[in-house]
């Protein structure tokens, strides 16, 4: 029987001012096949077992640092006698805003001939854990600055990561298939990082497929079929998916009203927005932000 690969759509703090998640997992079995539209972030602390990454594996022991991109496929698989012991960390597509991106952007990150993990080299390693401990220590902590720290830890984890795997003879090793892959599709994969991160900074205007496309050089029906085989789903879809999300932070995190978050957020009309809403979540925006304010007081 065919096993269909499981969509996540939320992680905790998703819909707040730090679209941000650290913690220490324990995997003493298989995690599925599955995919999201935020970024992940791993690291082996201890154990033994494999990846695998849009139909690529690699091994995970110590030291492996593994960063998955939105919309990737992939699986982790624990050695029932050595289970894996990792941080894993998920964050936004926007929690840099456009003044301050992610270092070299997405879509450098993501870049197709380079491989998805490093094996950390062992007079290294103390090093990466330093770091991802001063991380994990801040995003339990509630001392001033924390959202500011947080990024900065999180940025030169992400920088030692990529200069590492740049100057590693990994690259060389990376199977033909992919680097033909790459070459092949190395633009498209480059402008629709570039087309999904606009969306992110711009979701606040009018943005359209046809806008878009004028924009990066493709014909309306080859950018529309690029969102498809890239996020899972279409462009209008995606748009209201990002403008929901932002809008679910700002219901928590400030005291907008309904009509000025969906202004905000790039509806035009109140019905829309909150017709839109209920498709989403469920429920209405007024609802989901009782709720929510519930459990922060709850939580405190």
């Amino acid at each position: 029987m065919t096993v269909v690969p499981v969509y996540l759509t939320h992680y905790p703090n998703m819909d707040t001012e730090l679209p941000f998640h650290i913690q220490i997992n324990h995997l003493k079995r298989d995690f599925g096949s599955h995919r999201h539209d935020f970024l992940e972030f791993s690291y082996v602390i201890e154990g033994r077992g494999f990846e695998i990454i849009n139909g690529v594996q690699h091994p995970m022991e110590p030291g492996t640092f593994t960063l998955v991109m939105p919309y990737q496929f992939h699986s982790i698989h624990s050695e029932k006698e050595h289970p894996l012991r990792l941080y894993n960390c998920n964050f936004g597509i926007h929690l840099y805003n456009s003044t301050e991106q992610l270092p070299g952007s997405v879509e450098r990150l993501g870049e197709r001939e380079l491989l998805p993990y490093v094996q950390v080299p062992c007079e290294e390693q103390e090093q990466f854990q330093a770091i991802l401990k001063e991380l994990y220590a801040e995003y339990q902590g509630e001392q001033i600055w924390r959202h500011a720290l947080i990024k900065v830890k999180l940025t030169e984890i992400l920088v030692r990561f990529d200069r590492l795997r740049r100057s590693s003879q990994l690259v060389d090793s990376v199977s033909e298939a992919v680097k033909t892959e790459g070459r092949e599709r190395g633009r498209a994969n480059g402008d629709i990082w570039k087309a999904i991160q606009f969306v992110h900074e711009h979701y606040r205007e009018d943005v359209t497929l046809s806008g878009l496309a004028q924009r990066f050089g493709f014909s309306v029906p080859y950018l529309s079929e690029l969102f498809k085989k890239t996020i899972g789903q279409n462009f209008v879809s995606f748009v209201h998916e990002v403008r929901i999300r932002q809008a679910c932070g700002l219901l928590i995190a400030t005291e907008m009203t309904v009509l000025d978050i969906a202004l905000e957020t790039g509806y035009g009309s109140y019905n829309t927005f909150t017709r839109i809403f209920k498709e989403s979540k469920g429920i209405t925006p007024a609802i989901f932000r009782k709720q929510n304010k519930l459990q922060l007081t709850d939580q405190r």
